[in-house]
């Protein structure tokens, strides 16, 4: 019991931190198995996706049923977190000095953000390109289409296919659980390597923006979301919160909703929730559920405003939060979406992209917990929609 408390994810993260602080000039002689870590997660994460969501549809179940209640949640939670972010920015960046940072200047993506690529970037147009560039939106289309297209065919061609999606399925369950034997060791090194190069000097320049987002994280995952979880399911949300400890960590320590996942559908699956309903919402959830993206951007967005000396009318707090909403599930299939969405509402909100570069120096601190909020809003809502479709 001692030796298994002690190689756990949780002791892997506290050894990263401690390893971080007292020895930072060893971090690049390890950050290697940090990296071998992720890549087995994300070597399993599109095969995962594509065989449960065809397994799990192909087999009967009502796609709008799940998939709506999840997108349907996923809206709420999203414009909630991009409200409150809006909210406690306006409070806690009264005051902040114009000009208080000295930013050098940032060129914008040159193609910026446009609404046809937007649209494009949920359209796949190659299964095996879409593969190969780790696109889990276009996975996630394509599995639906396949497993809407089976309904249509003979029952035995059918139950063939359901049967070998379910083997699959089976193995890749089972290479996780090899996976996740690593998880440790591949925890520690990915957070002794952040931590260790980490320019705090130029997070802590900004104080009252980073007590800002941990006002906000905090509210919204410990208050909101578990509020939200009781409100709908009758049910204490500490279990939960016990339940799905290494998927939180997991998505801490790799700064990844996707890399998470395979993590977060054992955690749900463990823990009762359904496989029918963990296979569509968590792959949903990890492109479009970023609430937490939300949150955090709004903030952003408030804190370059006051920087660059301009005051936002009640419309334009407004305006941010629906931008930040989009922006949150916008980007999820476009690569380099983020700084692309960002140089976007910089020129809506008539601010210089010279702040791009405070976007680029907060970004890099702020990912890791910012994905675990995401993560936990996906896991919450899984659990609320497989206790609602339970009850249907």
């Amino acid at each position: 019991m001692v030796l298994r408390a002690l190689y756990s994810i949780p002791a892997g993260l506290v050894l990263g931190i401690v390893l971080a602080l007292l020895v930072p000039q060893g971090a690049p002689y390890v950050a290697w198995l940090g990296q071998v870590f992720v890549s087995l997660l994300k070597l399993l994460i599109l095969p995962l996706i594509l065989v449960s969501i065809y397994a799990s549809l192909a087999g009967g179940d009502n796609l709008r049923r799940i998939g709506g209640h999840a997108l349907g949640y996923y809206a709420a939670t999203s414009a909630v977190a991009a409200t409150l972010g809006t909210l406690i920015g306006l409070a806690l960046s009264r005051d902040l000095p114009p000009g208080l940072l000295n930013l050098e200047p940032m060129t914008a993506v040159a193609d910026g953000f446009s609404l046809e690529r937007l649209i494009a970037s949920f359209v796949p147009s190659n299964l095996f390109a879409s593969l190969t560039q780790g696109n889990v939106l276009h996975v996630v289309v394509i599995a639906v289409i396949a497993a809407l297209a089976s309904r249509r065919i003979a029952q035995d061609q059918r139950t063939t296919l359901l049967g070998g999606a379910q083997a699959l399925d089976a193995m890749l369950m089972q290479l996780l659980r090899g996976v996740l034997a690593l998880a440790p060791i591949g925890i520690a090194a990915l957070v002794y390597a952040s931590l260790a190069d980490m320019d705090w000097a130029g997070v802590f320049e900004l104080r009252s923006f980073v007590w800002a987002v941990a006002l906000a994280a905090l509210v919204h995952a410990a208050l909101v979301m578990p509020a939200l979880y009781y409100l709908r399911t009758r049910r204490a949300p500490w279990p939960l919160v016990a339940a799905c400890r290494e998927p939180l960590l997991t998505a801490l320590s790799t700064a990844s909703s996707s890399a998470t996942y395979p993590v977060s559908k054992q955690a749900l699956e463990a823990a009762g929730v359904s496989e029918r309903v963990t296979s569509l919402t968590l792959p949903l959830g990890a492109t479009l559920n970023m609430h937490g993206s939300a949150l955090y951007q709004s903030i952003l967005l408030i804190f370059m405003s006051q920087l660059a000396g301009v005051e936002l009318s009640a419309l334009q707090a407004l305006f941010i939060v629906l931008l930040t909403m989009a922006s949150s599930a916008g980007t999820a299939g476009i690569p380099g979406g983020g700084i692309a969405m960002m140089a976007f509402m910089l020129d809506l909100l008539g601010l210089p992209q010279t702040y791009l570069a405070l976007y680029l120096v907060v970004d890099r601190f702020f990912d890791h917990p910012i994905t675990a909020i995401n993560v936990w809003g996906d896991l919450v809502v899984a659990a609320i929609v497989d206790r609602e479709v339970g009850r249907e």
